[in-house]
């Protein structure tokens, strides 16, 4: 589905911004087994104040015949921080691959202005849209860097507790990794304890503010708690904490996903979908240069563009989805019950984009647009 430009671009911004944060509270010590080294790594405040960041989400998909190389999202660049509840300065490229096609822009924060690029083309995120990113990032950060396991803790505030969901550790290496030595931790995982965490999350962060979670006030359901559970298959995680100060240089977390029914049959008979989290830091603490832009362009220009980018990879997608398209532009999907369902889809995807389109910077008049998925348009 499609998002405004501004709410697409503000989430990004606090994702590339708050990762080094969130994901930041791990500590000090020496030495020990796995379990007291996941300790030290997600308890105790951690200085994470600069560094490289890398963020890679990829799927992998099996049996699909229209889907066949991993697609993935990468968030990567420097960042370096301005202070306690501040938002930190970073400039991050990010990245979509997916069938061999690649599509990349730049986000930059300042700590006061955001910018983007596209092609070359520098454009400043309009103040306002900047003014809530930096209020929801604040919110977050409040309570400084602390513990993940501690009451005052970022990721306690947000309702992660790695050690509630993590069994089993055993060292199994070691090596350098972003620059530093480190040790190389691989646990199970608890896949209900895990999504009882999320829930919680999604709970904390829709009260915080934080842009885009406004209609996840309940978390998830039991129900689709247990559900999600059930499918999940494979589930892996995989740490890497530096021998210096106990502090994540790099984790890794893997899992598979059956697909079945329609959702298979639009996409070409995938069976599975392999997902992965990758995060790593490099030069962590190392200071950073963060440089604005000399010349921008009206963000306006920028809003148009890539609605209409956004518009063409929804006609891609519904096309292959459909099994093609002829010169005519006819679909040559060969079942009824495909070309049934994927048609709503698309007519639902349709008019969320105009309704998002003519809610323009209105935040609520957004929220309301919604209902044009839930009722196929």
């Amino acid at each position: 589905m499609s998002q405004h430009p501004n709410r697409r671009l503000g989430c990004a911004l606090l994702v590339a911004a708050g990762l080094a944060l969130l994901l930041s509270a791990c500590g000090s010590s020496s030495s020990g087994n796995a379990r007291s080294l996941l300790r030290q790594t997600f308890s105790g405040e951690h200085k994470v104040n600069s560094g490289q960041l890398s963020f890679t989400l990829s799927v992998s998909p099996s049996g699909s015949s229209t889907l066949t190389k991993p697609i993935s999202l990468t968030f990567s660049g420097p960042f370096q921080s301005l202070g306690t509840g501040k938002l930190p300065a970073s400039d991050f490229t990010v990245s979509i691959s997916a069938e061999g096609d690649t599509g990349a822009l730049s986000i930059l924060s300042t700590g006061t202005k955001g910018y983007v690029t596209m092609s070359g083309v520098s454009y400043q995120l309009p103040a306002a849209s900047f003014q809530k990113l930096e209020s929801s990032f604040s919110s977050i950060a409040s309570s400084g860097s602390g513990a993940s396991s501690g009451k005052s803790g970022v990721l306690s505030k947000l309702g992660i507790n790695p050690l509630g969901w993590l069994s089993n550790p055993k060292v199994v290496g070691s090596g350098t990794v972003g620059g530093a030595p480190a040790t190389h931790i691989r646990a199970t995982v608890n896949v209900a304890n895990l999504l009882r965490d999320l829930s919680t999350f999604l709970q904390k962060a829709s009260s915080l503010g934080i842009s885009g979670t406004s209609g996840l006030t309940k978390g998830l359901s039991a129900s689709s708690q247990q559900r999600v559970a059930s499918e999940i298959k494979s589930p892996s995680f995989d740490l890497w904490t530096g021998n210096s100060d106990r502090t994540v240089r790099k984790l890794q977390v893997g899992l598979s996903l059956p697909v079945t029914g329609q959702i298979s049959t639009l996409l070409g008979g995938l069976k599975t979908a392999g997902l992965s989290l990758t995060l790593q830091y490099a030069d962590l603490n190392q200071p950073q240069k963060i440089t604005p832009p000399t010349k921008v362009e009206p963000y306006t220009i920028f809003s148009s563009k890539l609605t209409a980018l956004l518009q063409e990879v929804e006609t891609g997608v519904a096309s292959g989805a459909l099994g093609g398209t002829s010169s005519s532009g006819t679909s040559t999907s060969t079942t009824s019950t495909g070309t049934s369902t994927t048609g709503s889809v698309v007519g639902a995807t349709a008019a969320y984009s105009k309704c998002i389109q003519k809610a323009g910077q209105d935040v609520a008049e957004m929220q309301q647009c919604a209902s044009k998925l839930n009722n196929g348009g």
